[in-house]
């Protein structure tokens, strides 16, 4: 687990607690995110994947959808969080 400290201003600092708090479900996937019950894996077997996804991509046995259409994806999983 990783942690981020910040130094921020006094002001900056209530600032950024009243968006914490006004975004709470945003705030939540930040906890989903740190511990996602997913191993971690090493540098080397993160190369393997990702070779493995472009060699699939190349070969085109990999399936893809035009980009708007993922974003359009993406926004509707957003905002049914």
């Amino acid at each position: 687990m990783h942690s981020l400290v910040l130094s921020v201003d006094d002001g900056f600092y209530s600032q950024l607690l009243s968006f914490l708090n006004q975004n709470k479900p945003q705030v939540n996937i930040l906890e989903d995110i740190k511990d996602d019950g997913y191993p971690s894996i090493s540098k080397d077997e993160a190369i393997a994947r990702v070779s493995a996804a472009v060699d699939k991509y190349r070969s085109g046995k990999m399936k893809t959808v035009p980009y708007a259409q993922g974003m359009d994806e993406i926004d509707k999983w957003l905002n049914n969080l």
